[in-house]
Parts: structure tokens; C-alpha cells; sequence
């Protein structure tokens, strides 16, 4: 039912703009449907987090900086209507810990692999460009590994790994250059709700609010 609704608002959009995703399909000579994969790679932005808990210590909610670093992803999906298809994401996210504000040493890297479910929306054109937009839920695994970390009297030398709920939403537009094949460019935004760490040798938590991803990657898609 949901999906004869999103193919119905589908097909009154492209009456509206003069074709519909149906006549799309048929006319596109390289129009890809069925079973799907694609992988991805680009840049990786984390905005500034805040520190929650630093193993009790109080830190005021001291900000984390990040470096900037990369993204990888890898997809594998199906089409359910000439709009409406669903998908399975992983990948791997990476960045460098810049500084937290109040801490004399600040040397970590994150590395970030999440595992999400994805409803997408397209829109098909004749000309093989096909816009997209869509969100997913799921879990990420998320691993510290704390170089140096020296804040408020206590040092943390340590590594340690949690999984998280995580959500994203993405939006970019692929081009089916061939039968069975697309290049596309895509913005994901994805949020680690709430992770927090614990370690063998400092008691407590390495808690953050969120830890946050911002991504723009070069897409290549083929059809099974």
C-alpha cells in the first residue's frame, strides 16, 4: 500500500513536469532496474561533538575537533517501483581527533563502520540521469583508539570499540552511462546517537552527544 502511494505521488509529479516515472522507465535506453550494488568514495567531515563524560571528571562539555578524513561505502539494493527502491549500506568512516578544548594532549583516531537499512526515492528521465533522495536507520560500530588523551589530570592511553543506533539522510542524483552502469556524486549525513566507550585501564566512560558525519563521494553503481 505505502508503495502504490509513493508511485502514485511518483507518477502525479512527472504528469505534472510532463512525464511520468512509468514512461520514463520505458523510454530511458539504458534504464537500470531489478537488483542493484554500488560502492562510493570521498571525503569525511565530523563536525565538533561534545564530551558528556570524561570518566567522571567534570569537563563542562568540552568540544572535540576532528580532521578532516575519508568515507567508503558499499551497497547492495533492489527496486520495488520505477520510484521507490530499498537498500542495505555499509562502509567505513574515518577521522583524525584534532583537539578537545581544556585537554594538554589530544592524539585519537575514530573509525566507524555502520550497518543501515535505506528507503530511496528516484526519479528517472529519459536522458539516464536519475535524481535520488532517501534515509536509513540502523547500528554503527564505532572504535576509539586513544593515542594520548590527557584532560583534566587523568591520561588515556587506550583503545576500545561500541555500537550505536545511527541514522542518515542522503540525496545525490546518478547517471546511467551504460545498460548496467552509473556514475553518480552523493551528500550523506549520518549521526552516531550518543556513543560512549569504556576502557581496561581508566575507570568510567568516554562518553560523546552524537558524533556526526558529513560526506560527498563519487558513486559507480552496476545492475546484477
Amino acid at each position: 500500500m505505502i508503495a502504490k502511494r509513493i508511485f502514485a505521488m511518483g507518477a502525479v509529479l512527472g504528469a505534472l513536469l510532463g512525464t511520468s516515472p512509468a514512461t520514463a522507465q520505458r523510454d530511458a535506453p539504458f534504464y537500470a532496474d531489478g537488483l542493484y550494488g554500488w560502492y562510493e568514495a570521498g571525503p569525511a567531515y565530523a563536525p565538533r561533538a561534545r564530551l558528556r563524560d570524561f570518566f567522571g571528571v567534570p569537563v563542562g562539555g568540552a568540544q572535540l575537533k576532528f580532521d578532516p578524513g575519508f568515507h567508503f561505502g558499499i551497497g547492495i539494493g533492489r527496486e520495488i517501483t520505477p520510484v521507490f527502491k530499498v537498500e542495505v549500506e555499509s562502509g567505513y568512516n574515518y577521522n583524525g581527533l584534532d583537539r578537545i578544548n581544556g585537554a594538554t594532549a589530544s592524539s585519537a583516531n575514530f573509525h566507524r563502520v555502520p550497518v543501515l537499512a535505506n528507503l530511496v526515492l528516484q526519479y528517472p528521465t529519459p536522458a539516464g540521469i536519475v535524481p535520488m533522495i532517501g534515509a536509513g536507520v540502523g547500528g554503527q560500530w564505532l572504535h576509539l583508539d586513544a593515542q594520548n588523551i590527557v584532560l583534566a589530570g587523568t591520561t588515556l592511553n587506550d583503545s576500545s570499540d561500541t555500537w550505536v543506533f545511527t541514522y542518515q539522510g542522503f540525496a545525490g542524483v546518478s547517471y546511467q552511462f551504460w545498460e548496467r552502469f552509473g556514475l553518480g556524486l552523493f551528500y550523506r549525513f549520518n549521526v552516531a546517537d550518543s556513543p560512549s566507550w569504556e576502557f581496561r585501564n581508566v575507570p568510567g566512560n568516554f562518553k560523546l552527544n552524537q558524533l556526526r558525519t558529513h560526506s560527498v563521494s563519487l558513486t559507480f553503481s552496476w545492475v546484477f
